[in-house]
């Protein structure tokens, strides 16, 4: 996501912190420091305003996304697969 879309959905969990809950915000700050983003996305989030919560969830799904999934693990080549077989012949001889 980029830098702008971010200052966009910080800028507009402030104003709706400012209109609901009375709390002003650092919007820049909000996007560069994450110890920052994350009390200020708690903060929303215990509100319990509907739109608070929403706007805090999508900035926090954008400031910190979750990790991409894991590659998946290969089994190792056992000795009796052709893998295995292939590997100890050329490992063990010279072709």
């Amino acid at each position: 996501m980029l830098e702008s879309e971010k200052l966009a959905l910080a800028a507009h969990l402030h104003v709706v912190l400012r209109r609901h809950v009375g709390r002003v915000t650092d919007v820049e700050w909000l996007v560069r420091d994450a110890a920052y983003a994350q009390e200020i996305i708690a903060l929303a989030r215990a509100s319990g305003q509907a739109d608070c919560v929403e706007r805090a969830n999508r900035l926090a799904e954008a400031l910190f996304p979750p990790p991409p999934p894991a590659a998946p693990v290969r089994p190792a080549a056992t000795p009796s697969s052709p893998l295995g077989v292939a590997m100890r012949r050329y490992v063990g001889s010279l072709r």
